[in-house]
């Protein structure tokens, strides 16, 4: 009983984790509020090669805030309304990224249109536990559905990712997806009078480790319920 328990937590809290905008949830009074946020050795970063070398930009601003809303009984409740019961809002100041050389960074925010479009958001709507490991100190397998919105440009996404329970509340997720820049209609950024010219195909990876918060969503549109 245990195990199943700590499975459909962890289940649970990994959803949690998976850094986008408001994710409108039937609100109950009643209802358990825990809200989660990354801790600081939390990773996102994006990974992309140019026609003469490879490259890859950290980001180093971000806010993340995860709420779960859980006013049923027993785990089983929970699990079978569970893209009905979380929260997630993540964004990523575009301007945050950096990749290790000024005129890089530059050219990324004028390719992400950073001036009109400052973030990059997420928005979370499904998930499914594919794997459940015979041990707690295994991986969880994930995958999740969602839409990312770059450069004011929306787009579906779906992704595997890996889910550690480490300790009472907190857990770890790490994971990648691979985006073309073109689908956001945004051109790959170029340097040098287009010498250069960075590859359409980008990597976009986390390693997220989440803990269990006293403080109440800040984010949620219902939060003073």
């Amino acid at each position: 009983m245990y195990i199943a328990y700590m499975s459909t937590k962890l289940f649970n809290l990994t959803i949690s984790l998976l850094l986008y905008s408001i994710w409108m949830l039937p609100a109950a009074t009643l209802a358990q509020q825990i809200t989660y946020v990354p801790e600081k050795v939390s990773k996102l970063w994006i990974e992309g090669r140019s026609n003469i070398s490879e490259f890859e930009c950290q980001a180093n601003q971000y806010f993340a805030e995860a709420t779960i809303f859980d006013d049923s009984q027993r785990e089983i409740e929970f699990l079978q309304n569970v893209d009905e019961r979380v929260f997630l809002q993540v964004e990523i100041r575009v301007d945050g990224f950096e990749c290790g050389k000024s005129r890089m960074n530059r050219d990324l925010q004028e390719a992400l249109k950073s001036a009109e479009f400052p973030e990059i958001t997420f928005l979370f709507d499904s998930a499914t536990l594919l794997d459940t490991p015979p041990n707690e100190d295994e991986a969880f397998e994930i995958e999740v559905l969602g839409s990312l919105t770059v450069a004011g440009n929306r787009r579906d996404i779906q992704f595997v990712t890996r889910a550690y329970f480490l300790q009472e509340h907190r857990v770890r997720a790490i994971g990648k997806t691979t985006i073309r820049m073109s689908d956001f209609n945004v051109d790959p950024p170029t340097a040098l009078m287009g010498l250069i010219k960075a590859e359409d195909e980008l990597s976009v990876n986390f390693d997220l480790i989440a803990i269990e918060t006293d403080q109440i969503c800040q984010v949620c549109p219902f939060s003073g319920l």
